[in-house]
């Protein structure tokens, strides 16, 4: 008997192929990914009621008891991420070692990339004492915000980059070197003024020791006093001085002192009321485009539930999880318990 296929595809973009990222955060926004997770899923529900009278048949039908439940198994059983699901009623915490310190660890720094340091603090903190200078034994100690800035990844690891150059006077030819220590302009002021303090890299003059890294002591609107023995030098070559000392691709030198843990902690019991979470599941086809399930409001629905294997067992020990999402009403109806954002199909 032949067969006749009754329809074609309406929309492949539509076909939702792979898995999805699940993510909780604390009620309002922010996000840690759990990781490794199997049996995903996402399930809306309600009780449907009906209202009828004696003698005029059905008054109103609809529902109630609107929720959904996003599930799933994890695979990587993380104390933090524990106490981020079970907030309310479990807490995770840490236990510090003893701090280490950390001397002369060379960084590049190229472009304005960030660039990790080898060791982080256990609680994923910014590490402690950051120094950074142009050599390990150095001629200049560069200075946060003016020659770096430093930011803690969501991986805990602390990274710096370089500042983006703030210009001072650009391309200027009515800059010269006064008392072997000032830099003058014989007309106008600088476009910015530094601070008495920062680090000011200077381009463009003839003699060697007029250019470079240097530090401001004294500031005017057309004088730079600093620390550095200039050479006394006319105006006439074109000249850029800009804010910040490291320049692209350098190496520089840090120190700074980290404390890793002895362990983590996880701690229930005595607690009486639940914490609301943020849920987000997120499937990114291989366009890097993604189809994201919302949930505003949710609460974890059972407790941990570990099932160990037996030792021959190559699979590893699953973690249930559940959320029931309910609706919250801060916001307008009609968006009070989930929301769905698809990127993938935009025709």
């Amino acid at each position: 008997m032949a067969y006749k296929r009754q329809t074609d595809v309406q929309d492949s973009k539509t076909i939702r192929i792979g898995s999805v990222k699940f993510e909780i955060g604390p009620y309002g926004g922010g996000y840690t990914d759990v990781g490794a997770l199997e049996d995903a899923s996402f399930v809306e529900s309600w009780t449907d009621y009906t209202v009828k009278s004696d003698n005029a048949g059905i008054l109103e039908e609809g529902i109630g008891d609107h929720m959904v439940t996003v599930s799933g198994v994890w695979k990587e059983i993380n104390v933090a991420n524990l106490g981020i699901a079970f907030a309310g009623i479990g807490t995770a915490d840490t236990v510090a070692a003893a701090p280490v310190p950390i001397t002369d660890e060379q960084v590049t720094l190229n472009d304005y990339d960030l660039a990790e340091f080898l060791y982080k603090n256990g609680d994923g903190s910014e590490v402690d004492s950051i120094v950074v200078a142009d050599a390990a034994t150095p001629t200049i100690t560069y200075i946060r915000d003016c020659d770096y800035v430093v930011v803690t990844k969501e991986n805990g690891y602390t990274a710096i980059a370089r500042t983006y150059p703030t210009g001072i006077e650009t391309a200027t030819a009515v800059c010269a070197v006064t008392g072997a220590a000032n830099y003058f302009l014989s007309a106008g002021s600088w476009d910015v003024q530094p601070a008495v303090g920062d680090h000011i890299y200077v381009t463009g003059f003839t003699e060697a020791a007029n250019n470079g890294a240097k530090t401001v002591t004294v500031v005017t609107a057309d004088t730079i006093t600093v620390s550095e023995t200039l050479t006394n030098e006319v105006e006439g070559d074109t000249i850029t001085i800009v804010r910040g000392a490291i320049q692209d691709a350098a190496t520089v030198y840090c120190d700074y002192g980290y404390t890793p843990l002895v362990s983590r902690t996880y701690t229930s019991g005595g607690a009486t009321s639940k914490t609301a979470r943020i849920i987000r599941l997120t499937n990114t086809d291989v366009n890097g485009l993604t189809w994201i399930m919302l949930v505003h409001k949710a609460y974890i629905g059972a407790g941990i539930n570990l099932a160990f294997p037996a030792d021959d067992d190559r699979n590893p020990t699953p973690c249930p999880i559940t959320f029931v999402g309910k609706l919250d009403d801060t916001r307008a109806s009609g968006d009070q318990l989930f929301n769905i954002t698809d990127s993938q199909d935009t025709d």
